[in-house]
């Protein structure tokens, strides 16, 4: 953290008489619009698009062997 950030944030934190945690858990909301930037719709659809551009390795899930310890596929 900056000197000049620490300095800003220690004078918030006396002005109110709250901690760094609460000086900074403050701020964070403060700036906050209190509404999601996006839905649901639209991080699917986002994620989706970005797995069409991925190049890499392709791996099946084996849900089996997550949630029993043992898979069906013999590996």
């Amino acid at each position: 953290m900056s000197d000049a950030v620490y300095e800003e944030l220690t004078l918030l934190k006396k002005a109110k008489g709250v901690s760094y945690s609460e000086a900074i858990d403050g701020i964070i909301h403060m700036n906050g619009t209190g509404r999601k930037s996006r839905s649901l719709k639209e991080m699917i659809a986002w994620a989706e698009e970005r797995a069409k551009g991925y190049k890499g390795k392709k791996e099946k899930t084996d849900h089996d062997l997550i949630l029993y310890g043992v898979s069906r596929d013999g590996t």
